[in-house]
């Protein structure tokens, strides 16, 4: 049963997550070479601990996983976008899913509180700084709805 959020993972949490994961699938033929950070609530929402880990996982003494495959997913939670593009060197993957707010609010409900003229604007803005960034856009194609 689904109980919502009840609070963050501390950064320790996260990185023995990885370094659990490392270990038991060490025997397997292709290790780990990608961290992705999705499906644990936004990861935005615990943006200072998010970035520590993503910190502690591309440094030599940590796990060292190259900035390039080090992943975090977002929907959109514009204020939290800034410090991650300011202070973050992983790749950022935004959830678009609609090309217009109305479709995007219906789809997203974060849209109705960042839409996609602020996303878009505060990702141009803080990018012009970063020419190495990597942002990938996600588009989920839904039947009927946004195709």
């Amino acid at each position: 049963m689904l109980t919502g959020l009840k609070r963050n993972l501390s950064t320790s949490e996260i990185v023995e997550h990885a370094v659990l994961a490392r270990k038991l699938l060490s025997t397997e033929v292709v290790p780990i070479s990608n961290v992705v950070f999705m499906g644990m609530g936004k990861p935005l929402h615990n943006i200072e601990n998010v970035i520590k880990v993503a910190d502690i996982l591309v440094d030599e003494q940590g796990l060292h996983f190259s900035p390039r495959k080090v992943t975090v997913y977002t929907s959109g939670l514009v204020p939290q976008l800034k410090p991650f593009l300011r202070e973050s060197n992983c790749a950022l993957v935004v959830s678009l899913n609609a090309t217009t707010d109305e479709v995007r609010s219906w789809i997203m409900p974060i849209n109705r509180k960042f839409n996609l003229n602020l996303l878009l604007g505060t990702l141009r803005e803080d990018l012009q700084s970063k020419h190495k960034y990597k942002v990938l856009f996600e588009y989920v194609m839904l039947a009927g709805v946004n195709d």
